[in-house]
């Protein structure tokens, strides 16, 4: 699962992370699995305490479905997400149980714009998340994204 967690001046917050085994950088939203007998939303509360420290993580709006494989530290991975959004007053993140895969990679966290999003020339999953974003944020939630 993957959380959209956007403040009041519809800023995203991502995660700045480096692939351990091949140094590239990335940009990419807070989440992680669903362990056994947790439901989404409680998943999701569980991630974003865990990798932001939010206490108070607001129900969220299912907005999108997508399959997906990539490679991450020389791993190859088959995942399911589902794309909750969530709006959250903005605060700074301070992880409080990051995994150790977590705490080798991550380097920071940002809050981005949409039109941020659409013009960097870094690397964000996924790569069309700025436009996705906008359009979520425009025109609300419209399916798999």
């Amino acid at each position: 699962m993957k959380l959209l967690l956007v403040d009041p001046t519809d800023r995203l917050l991502l995660i700045h992370a480096k692939d351990p085994r091949t140094s590239a950088e990335c940009w990419y939203p807070v989440g992680g699995g669903i362990e056994p007998g947790e439901t989404l939303q409680s998943a999701a509360a569980r991630e974003a305490y865990e990798e932001t420290g939010l206490t108070a993580l607001p129900p969220g709006e299912l907005v999108w479905r997508r399959d997906h494989v990539y490679e991450y530290d020389g791993r190859r991975l088959d995942v399911h997400e589902e794309w909750l959004l969530h709006r959250v007053a903005h605060f700074s993140p301070r992880p409080t149980a990051l995994t150790e895969h977590e705490a080798r990679s991550i380097l920071g966290f940002e809050w981005w714009s949409a039109a941020a999003l659409g013009r960097t020339t870094a690397t964000v999953f996924p790569p069309n998340l700025g436009r996705l974003l906008a359009t979520l944020l425009n025109d609300g939630a419209y399916g798999p994204g």
